[in-house]
């Protein structure tokens, strides 16, 4: 990956910024319907729960110190998923068809902040379709946190230690905080991530919060919330784009 940024927003593509000061216990509340589990147990619980509904819909703000801000909207399936962000970081488009090739367009800011286009390619291929194989470098990033099995699976997963927050209430839900450190796709960055997950069957993830300072000092925080799980995903491949590999200075 040429870019940070890349790996960052990936991460970033899902939290609510439901900031809590209520201090962490290894432990559940005895009233809790999560009794006797451990955090990690529950984490497993939830995850389960979201990937047999297959896909989720997520939306979320962005502040990334060095880049910008960003606002974006994720509907992640099982096999396809489509993403739009816009904000000072730029404004553009992913799309995942299958496990072999990404589409990506966006204006010329979009393009150097995300992609690393030099300038004057940014604003020569700004607005067209860019075609992102697997075998290139910028794939990865591309793809992560794009598809449900991504997003549950890394993107929305705090890491060890793992401890439970005080039950709380988001979006009318009764949820209950697994608190860690950021998760995968979040390095080299450090900081903490908490996953807010619905007290109520079947125990999906409400929403995630997610602050720390990357490698280069700067700060970088999430926010946003995940609904309509189980919804239909279905992408159109563009009808034209352009190979990124036969774009000057990509390479």
């Amino acid at each position: 990956m040429r870019s940070n940024f890349m790996r960052v927003l990936a991460v970033a593509a899902l939290a609510l910024v439901a900031a809590s000061s209520a201090a962490c216990s290894s432990s559940t509340p005895s009233a809790s319907p999560f009794a006797g589990k451990t955090p990690a147990q529950v984490l497993a619980m939830a995850t389960a729960a979201a990937l047999a509904k297959g896909s989720v819909h997520v939306v979320g703000d962005d502040n990334i110190g060095g880049f910008g801000t960003a606002h974006w909207v994720t509907d992640a399936g099982a096999t396809q998923g489509k993403q739009i962000v816009t904000g000072s970081a730029g404004n553009c488009t992913t799309l995942i068809l299958s496990a072999q090739v990404a589409y990506f367009r966006g204006d010329a800011t979009c393009l150097e902040n995300y992609l690393q286009f030099p300038g004057h390619e940014a604003t020569k291929y700004a607005g067209q379709w860019i075609a992102v194989p697997s075998s290139s470098s910028d794939y990865e990033g591309l793809v992560a946190a794009q598809t449900d099995s991504s997003m549950i699976n890394v993107g929305l997963t705090p890491s060890e230690p793992l401890r439970f927050t005080k039950p709380t209430t988001i979006d009318g839900k009764s949820v209950i905080g697994i608190s860690g450190g950021l998760g995968s796709y979040s390095a080299p960055s450090a900081g903490t991530q908490v996953l807010y997950i619905s007290t109520a069957a079947p125990y999906l993830p409400v929403a995630y919060v997610l602050s720390g300072t990357q490698s280069n000092g700067k700060p970088l925080t999430s926010s946003g919330h995940m609904s309509n799980y189980g919804e239909s995903v279905v992408v159109t491949e563009p009808a034209h784009s352009i190979l990124i590999s036969s774009i000057p200075g990509t390479s």
